[in-house]
């Protein structure tokens, strides 16, 4: 595995804890909602909405850059000149309508 796929593929993974951190954090706040609201007991509003944009869009991140990363060629083969003499592609002859 090359240096930026293994960077690349780390990075997706830290990126992804983090999603999963954030996500966790959202679905606390809204479980601490639920949990107010049968009590019948007030608690102060925190929107969860955003923590679950923001953990999804960084899931999204961890997964492009985790793709990127085994997407890489892990031995990509050399290309090799062309010969000295060889001559490019030939032009196959017009066919002839008889």
């Amino acid at each position: 595995m090359k240096l930026l796929s293994r960077v690349l593929l780390i990075l997706g993974g830290v990126v992804l804890v983090g999603a999963i951190g954030v996500l966790a954090y959202g679905g606390l706040e809204v479980w601490k909602q639920y949990i107010a609201v049968s009590a019948n007991r007030s608690l102060a509003f925190v929107n969860p909405v955003g923590y679950m944009i923001t953990g999804a869009a960084l899931a999204l991140l961890a997964g492009a850059l985790a793709g990127y990363a085994l997407g890489l060629p892990r031995k990509p083969k050399p290309v090799d000149p062309p010969a000295a003499g060889a001559a490019g592609p030939s032009v196959p002859p017009e066919p002839t309508l008889r």
